[in-house]
């Protein structure tokens, strides 16, 4: 059911880690990475990309101040592309999206880290900021 979500997800990860290394537009960064399988991804995978892009488009000075709140330790500007990418995407979803299944964001952003990055620690790192920023916002609601 929610496959194409998952697939949105790694290719707004893929494109907001390029956006970061190179900067430009959010948009035309992302159309770069998918013009080779454009034609095989779903409308709802689309959309879903263009959403989730626009949200971050839109509140991404918000995102890195929740992030900087909330890093122990660390400065957003220090951490590699991958994590401030993924870092990026799970707060947006997890705290501006309308996406019910949060359990599944954090899934899915983990993979990825496994997947992209490759580390234990990585993992625990990434799992932990967005589990401290998702209890402190659950705490004020």
């Amino acid at each position: 059911m929610g496959k194409y979500r998952k697939k949105a997800r790694e290719i707004v990860f893929r494109t907001l880690y390029t956006y970061d290394m190179k900067g430009g537009d959010l948009f035309e960064i992302m159309e770069d990475h998918i013009k080779g399988i454009r034609e095989k991804l779903s409308k709802k995978t689309l959309d879903y990309i263009y959403s989730i892009l626009k949200g971050i488009e839109e509140h991404l000075p918000e995102i890195d101040d929740i992030l900087r709140e909330n890093l122990k330790n660390w400065r957003l500007e220090r951490l590699g592309y991958p994590e401030r990418a993924l870092l990026r995407l799970g707060v947006y979803e997890l705290l501006f999206s309308e996406i019910e299944d949060k359990g599944r964001v954090f899934m899915d952003i983990l993979d990825l880290t496994k997947c992209y990055i490759d580390s234990t620690e990585t993992v625990k790192f990434i799992n932990g900021v967005l589990s401290t920023i998702y209890k402190n916002r659950q705490k004020v609601s």
